[in-house]
C-alpha cells in the first residue's frame, strides 16, 4: 500500500518519472503491475481534472471584462470552446510534452464541457497509462526485436484515441456507435483503400499487357495528371456550349479571392442565391455547399485554401450519373453505366427526436454520423407528424446519397444527346456526367437535365455502389472499366506519343490528399 500511495502522490508533481518509477518497480517485484497501473491512473487522472477546475474556478473572477485582450476575443473564444478544436487540442496535449497545463487550465476557464472532460480524461490517461507500463514492462523486449509492429500499434493507437474519444463526448455519437458498425458488412461501406486493393495487381497485369506504367494518362491527354486525379473540373466545364439548355452557369474562382470581388464575379453572371460552391479539384463530395446567403459564402471562403467553382442551383430535385466511354478509332461513343440517385430522409412522427429517427431507419443508422455531423443543431427536435426531413442534398455516396443502378434510363435518345455534348469538349473519351433532371420520362428523351459536373479518366460507374449489387459484379465493372481506359489510352499514345501532362510527385501527392482529406468542409451540405 504504501508504494500505491507514493506513485499516486508522485504523479502530481513530475508524471513521467512516476510511470518510471512503477516500471522500476514491477520489475523487481515491490508492486504488481495492476497497481501501479491503478496509482498512475488515478493519480494523473486527479491532476488533469485539478487543472480543469482551477480554469473553471479562473472563470467565476471577472477577467474578461478586466482585459481589453479578452474583450476584443470573447466571441472567438466562446466559438472555439464550442468547436472540435479544443477537444482534439485536449487528446493530443496527453501525449505532446508542456501543452497539458495551458490547454486543461484553458479548458476550464473557457467552459468546456464538464462531461466532455471527464470522459476524454478517462479515455486518454487510461490508454496513455496503460500503453507506457505495458511498453517499458512486458513488452519491452518484444517491441525492440519487432520495431515494425510497435510502430504500426503506436500509430494504431493514436489513431483508435482520436477518432474515439470525440465520439464518446457526444451523446448522439454514442449512440451511433451502436449501429454504425453494421456498415463494414457491406462492400458499399467500406474503406476505399481496403475496397481498392484487388485493382493494384490488375492495374500491374494490364501495364504489362500495353507495355507501359503511364497509358491510361494519355486517355484525357489535354488534362492535368491524365484526369485520373487531381483535375480541375473547369477543365471539362469551360468547353460546355453556354447556350446548350443542359450547361448550367458556372465562373472559376481562384484562391484566396476577396468576398467583394467574388460578389461582383456571381452579379456579373447572373447568379442568385442559392448557388452551388465546391473546389476546383475535388473528390468524393469534398467541399460541396450550397449557400444561401453572403454570410454563407463569407464562412465558405475564410475555411477553403483552394480554388473554387461556383456554380448555379439546378432547379430539377432528381440527380443521375451517366457514365460515357468512346475509343478514339470509334466514330461514337456509348453510355457504359448510368447511376440514379436517392436522396435519403425521414418522416417525423410528432413524438420521436430527429436523431432517434436517423437510428431507426436500418439503412441510415449505418452512416448516422455523416447524418448527424450535417444535422446537428437539430437532432433533439421532434419534427411534426408527416414532415419529412432531408438528410442530404448533394449527391453525393460517401456524403450519404444512396445510388441506384439507373441502366432502365438509358436510350438511344439519350445517348445520342450525351454524344452531342461529350464532343463539346477536346479528346473527352472517357468519363462521368453527373446531371439533375426533372422526371425520367424526359430523361429517356435527352430532354431536362442540367450537367452539374464532369468527371475525367478517375470517374467510376457508380452504380456499383447499388446495395443490390454482389461484389463480385462490382469488379466485374471496374476490371471492365480499367480495360476499357488502357485500351483508349494505347489509342491515343499511338496517334500522339508525347508525354501526357503528368508529374509523378505531384500525383501522389494529390492521391494521398484527396483520399485522406479531412477539415470543415469535409461533410456536405
Amino acid at each position: 500500500m504504501g508504494y500505491l500511495i507514493s506513485l499516486f502522490l508522485s504523479t502530481f508533481f513530475l508524471e513521467d518519472v512516476a510511470l518510471a518509477t512503477s516500471i522500476a518497480w514491477m520489475g523487481t517485484g515491490k508492486i504488481s503491475f495492476q497497481d501501479a497501473f491503478l496509482a498512475c491512473f488515478l493519480g494523473i487522472s486527479a491532476g488533469d481534472l485539478g487543472l480543469y477546475a482551477f480554469g473553471k474556478l479562473a472563470s467565476r473572477f471577472d477577467f474578461i471584462q478586466k482585459s481589453a485582450w479578452m474583450t476584443k476575443h470573447q466571441k472567438a473564444l466562446e466559438k472555439m470552446a464550442k468547436s472540435e478544436f479544443l477537444t482534439y487540442s485536449i487528446v493530443i496535449s496527453r501525449i505532446v510534452p508542456g501543452t497539458r497545463l495551458p490547454t486543461y487550465l484553458g479548458a476550464g476557464f473557457l467552459n468546456y464541457s464538464v462531461f466532455k472532460f471527464f470522459i476524454l480524461t478517462i479515455v486518454s490517461v487510461s490508454a496513455w497509462v496503460l500503453a507506457a507500463l505495458l511498453a517499458g514492462h512486458s513488452l519491452h523486449a518484444l517491441f525492440m526485436d519487432h520495431w515494425v509492429y510497435s510502430v504500426a500499434l503506436f500509430f494504431l493507437g493514436m489513431h483508435f484515441i482520436k477518432s474515439l474519444a470525440p465520439k464518446l463526448t457526444r451523446r448522439w455519437d454514442r449512440k451511433a456507435l451502436l449501429h454504425s458498425w453494421r456498415k463494414y458488412a457491406y462492400f458499399e461501406f467500406w474503406p476505399a483503400w481496403f475496397f481498392y486493393i484487388p485493382i493494384v495487381p490488375y492495374y500491374a497485369f494490364l501495364s504489362l499487357k500495353y507495355k507501359s506504367f503511364l497509358t491510361p494518362f494519355y486517355a484525357s491527354p489535354d488534362v492535368k495528371h491524365g484526369g485520373l486525379i487531381g483535375e480541375s473540373k473547369w477543365d471539362f466545364l469551360k468547353f460546355l456550349t453556354p447556350d446548350d439548355p443542359a450547361t448550367l452557369p458556372t465562373i472559376q474562382v481562384p484562391r484566396n479571392t476577396h468576398f467583394m470581388e467574388l460578389r461582383k464575379r456571381i452579379e456579373l453572371k447572373g447568379l442568385q442565391y442559392p448557388i452551388i460552391v465546391k473546389p476546383d479539384v475535388g473528390q468524393r463530395g469534398f467541399g460541396v455547399r450550397i449557400i444561401k446567403d453572403d454570410f454563407e459564402l463569407t464562412e465558405y471562403l475564410l475555411l477553403s485554401d483552394f480554388d473554387l467553382i461556383v456554380q448555379k442551383l439546378s432547379q430539377y430535385t432528381l440527380e443521375a450519373g451517366i457514365f460515357y466511354v468512346r475509343l478514339p478509332t470509334e466514330s461514337k461513343g456509348r453510355i457504359f453505366s448510368i447511376t440514379d440517385k436517392e436522396f435519403p430522409s425521414v418522416i417525423g412522427d410528432g413524438a420521436t427526436k430527429l436523431g432517434d429517427l436517423i437510428l431507426q431507419d436500418r439503412r441510415a443508422r449505418m452512416i448516422a454520423p455523416v447524418y448527424f455531423e450535417r444535422l446537428r443543431s437539430q437532432l433533439d427536435q421532434v419534427p411534426q407528424n408527416g414532415e419529412k426531413i432531408p438528410l442530404a442534398e448533394c449527391g453525393n455516396h460517401c456524403q450519404g446519397t444512396i445510388f441506384m443502378n439507373g441502366q432502365e434510363l438509358d436510350s438511344e435518345a439519350l445517348t445520342a444527346r450525351i454524344e452531342q455534348i461529350a464532343r463539346q469538349i477536346p479528346n473527352f473519351y472517357f468519363g462521368r456526367f453527373d446531371i439533375r433532371y426533372g422526371s425520367k420520362e424526359q430523361l429517356k428523351k435527352g430532354l431536362d437535365f442540367e450537367i452539374v459536373e464532369v468527371n475525367g479518366s478517375g470517374a467510376e460507374a457508380t452504380h456499383i455502389w447499388d446495395a443490390r449489387t454482389k461484389l463480385t459484379e462490382a469488379y466485374k465493372t471496374l476490371f471492365h472499366q480499367w480495360r476499357l481506359l488502357f485500351e483508349i489510352g494505347k489509342q491515343v499514345r499511338d496517334r500522339s506519343p508525347s508525354n501526357p501532362r503528368l508529374n509523378v510527385g505531384a500525383f501522389l501527392k494529390e492521391c494521398l490528399r484527396v483520399y485522406f482529406r479531412k477539415g470543415s468542409l469535409s461533410v456536405s451540405s
